[in-house]
């Protein structure tokens, strides 16, 4: 039987978490639509010997694939490279999928045809197992099980990895490879198959459990701050994008949906800069990488529309202690 999905696992160093993640995949209703790569990252630790297990118990489902450490968008690059399934989806191997939810988005892909199809998720906090919804709807107004054009409702959207399942063949061997040995690359995944998607298809189901607090996480402070370089290098790689789209003239649906993502990422790099210790060099920092920004990019300037971000730029980053302060204080930052 043809596959309806495939599912690939980047996988390092998680035995505490992998039996998890694989087991919500065991359903037997769906297995034989069913294709899940583990992508076994150079593990040290039994992640791998664990997820042989599935693969002998149901090796028509499930597949390991060894490689040596390349990094997140290494795993993603050669799960799409071995994907054979119509549809393609990533769930981090510390992450899961609801039994009920993920039925549903079976269901749609089996009768559906659009590029992508959106679905929610729950953040789940790893000690305290609370969970909080992504969001509450994708747009307003969204009509679920409804094919939409992507230019009717680009301007509201705002696609995020966990929520995106893809059609295989709008992507796999045409866009970019993500960057390897570097965080961040959940971006890359999310915006360059944008200029290709033509209809979407939003369910109303919360597929995704995506696990958090757990110490290394990329969004984690210190890991923000550790890896400032990376975002760094994300960020420069998604504007030569943009410029490239400028460049073929993409249509303005395309334009302005990477315009107003390019416009959060900037937002998010300034968060950066307020998560360091306070320091007298950082709104030159700030004021430095706005203006390149307005300079370079002037209509991603213009799709800033993070509240803190106005503020400094209005006091032109006097006021950046009052908003380190806030920053410090709304996450719970010591120092």
């Amino acid at each position: 039987m043809n596959k309806i999905l495939t599912v690939v696992i980047p996988t390092y160093n998680i035995e505490k978490y992998i039996r998890t993640c694989l087991d919500s995949f065991v359903i037997s209703e769906i297995l034989d639509k069913l294709e899940v790569l583990v992508v076994n990252d150079g593990s040290k630790d039994r992640s791998a010997a664990i997820a042989r297990e599935y693969e002998t118990r149901y090796p028509g489902t499930f597949r390991v694939i060894d490689k040596e450490n390349g990094g997140h968008g290494s795993t993603i690059n050669r799960g799409l490279s071995e994907a054979a399934g119509t549809y393609f989806k990533v769930v981090d191997g510390d992450d899961w999928v609801e039994r009920t939810a993920f039925l549903k988005l079976m269901d749609c892909l089996e009768t559906c045809g659009s590029d992508v199809v959106l679905s929610n998720y729950y953040w789940v906090h790893d000690r305290t197992g609370k969970q909080k919804a992504e969001f509450d709807e994708p747009f307003a107004g969204v009509q679920y099980g409804k094919e939409y054009r992507f230019s009717e409702i680009s301007d509201k959207l705002f696609m995020k990895m966990h929520a995106v399942t893809w059609r295989t063949e709008r992507i796999k061997g045409k866009i970019p490879p993500l960057d390897e040995h570097c965080f961040y690359v959940d971006m890359e995944y999310v915006l360059f198959p944008v200029p290709l998607i033509q209809t979407v298809t939003c369910i109303d189901a919360f597929v995704y459990r995506y696990r958090v607090g757990l110490p290394g996480q990329s969004m984690n402070t210190k890991s923000m701050q550790r890896n400032e370089a990376n975002y760094d290098r994300v960020l420069d790689r998604l504007f030569a994008f943009y410029e490239e789209q400028q460049k073929e003239r993409a249509p303005d649906e395309v334009m302005v949906y990477l315009e107003n993502v390019l416009g959060r990422m900037a937002a998010s790099r300034m968060k950066i800069y307020l998560s360091f210790p306070y320091g007298k060099e950082i709104p030159g920092k700030m004021r430095d990488f706005d203006r390149r920004l307005l300079e370079q990019y002037p209509k991603v300037y213009k799709a800033v529309r993070n509240r803190a971000v106005l503020f400094l730029r209005k006091t032109d980053y006097r006021a950046y202690f009052a908003a380190w302060m806030a920053y410090h204080m709304k996450e719970g930052i010591k120092g």
